[in-house]
């Protein structure tokens, strides 16, 4: 009876069970959707789509994309390719897509409110007949049934997206990847740990444990609403789905952002079983040019896609006698190393200063006495190619000084 025990413990059946039943329809959502090609609103260069969506309040739903390949020869087995989220009050962009053809990528960009892309305000876009819905606040339709609530149509929806994007032909199923902005990097955080068919997940400013934050998005959580955080923290709050997650993932931040804290995203990273890397810049812009121009973003698809290594394998900073050390785990060349560090002793952020400190180095052990009064730190790890790793950042007592 023991031997049976066992052998039921370890075997397909039972593993498969112990997974966390999803919220959403996989089977249905990793099937293709039907697709339409359309004239609204073409920009050259692109292919504009619509695809079907899932039902909302009961209606059939379409979603508007964009979508294009490299203009580069076909690689063997097919191009890699990329599913791009974007945030609030954006929409499907042609020139994000065609960044990540300039690196080889086939790529779509859908928008996730309902509406034809425009340079037109977020409000004043059109919308067209079976649009579904827009977003409202931070989880704030809460009093919808799951399945009308934006969070769950707009998973719903890059999911499929990712779907079709596989089906299309010329495409590599196996070398796809995802990544989004602000809003579209929370939905990326919470997609990583739902579909598994992803090689890589790429979150900028977007990620998971916002609420208890001072940022825009933990200010909106600190309600004493028990329906409204219950529903935001059951079902969509990334930090549900970030410890699901396996594929290798890069969390993009700047050091300043309003609305997602560094201790949100350094919380992320931990939470990750797979492997997890993290890119600051210091004094980061928050928006769409400016998330989808951080180069780490391209080179982190071309490490997992290609095996080209850019990014340092960093272990957690450890402070001792006023010292703070780090090891790098990996071959890389390594061009130089910075401490960023921060005397403003607060929790509020957006309101620190970030001073750095040219770090010396010999091997893969680092060492470096930290500057008197720091409060906040962590290393940058930039190669002789340009690209730069962060490590976690640290938040230290007077005591360790």
């Amino acid at each position: 009876m023991k031997y049976l025990l066992i052998l039921l413990l370890c075997s397909p059946i039972f593993l498969f069970a112990q997974k966390k039943k999803s919220t959403w329809d996989l089977e249905q959502l990793f099937k293709a959707p039907k697709w339409e090609k359309t004239e609204i609103a073409q920009v050259e260069g692109m292919q504009s789509i619509f695809y079907e969506g899932i039902p909302y309040k009961g209606n059939p739903t379409k979603v508007y994309a964009y979508y294009s390949y490299p203009k580069t020869p076909k690689p063997e087995g097919g191009y890699p390719a990329v599913v791009l989220v974007h945030g609030g009050g954006g929409t499907g962009y042609p020139a994000w897509v065609k960044k990540w053809n300039e690196q080889g990528f086939v790529a779509i960009s859908m928008d996730l409110e309902g509406h034809i892309p425009s340079n037109k305000k977020h409000d004043e876009r059109d919308t067209f007949i079976g649009s579904g819905p827009q977003r409202k606040g931070v989880f704030h339709d809460y009093d919808l049934p799951l399945q009308d609530q934006w969070y769950y149509q707009a998973v719903a929806q890059v999911i499929l997206g990712h779907s079709l994007l596989r089906s299309f032909e010329g495409v590599n199923p196996n070398k796809t990847g995802i990544t989004g902005i602000s809003w579209g990097g929370m939905l990326t955080s919470s997609i990583s740990g739902i579909d598994d068919r992803f090689q890589f997940a790429v979150p900028i400013y977007g990620c998971g444990y916002l609420k208890d934050t001072d940022g825009h998005m933990g200010r909106a959580l600190a309600s004493d609403n028990v329906a409204y955080l219950e529903n935001a923290m059951t079902y969509f709050e990334a930090s549900v789905y970030l410890p699901q997650t396996q594929m290798p993932i890069l969390f993009v931040n700047g050091t300043n952002d309003a609305h997602f804290p560094l201790p949100a995203t350094i919380q992320s990273k931990k939470a990750v079983k797979g492997e997890a890397f993290l890119y600051l810049e210091n004094g980061l812009k928050h928006g769409h040019g400016s998330g989808w121009n951080v180069k780490e973003s391209y080179a982190f698809a071309d490490q997992v896609i290609n095996g080209a290594p850019h990014f340092a394998q960093l272990t957690a900073p450890k402070v001792k006698k006023g010292k703070v050390s780090i090891s790098i785990l990996n071959n890389i060349n390594i061009k130089e190393i910075q401490l960023f560090y921060s005397t403003y002793e607060s929790s509020e952020w957006l309101k620190k200063e970030w001073n750095t400190e040219t770090v010396e180095w010999k091997g893969k052990k680092i060492h470096h006495l930290l500057p008197e009064n720091t409060y906040a730190a962590y290393f940058q790890i930039t190669t002789e190619e340009g690209i730069s790793t962060s490590s976690e950042t640290i938040i230290l007592s007077k005591k360790q000084l």
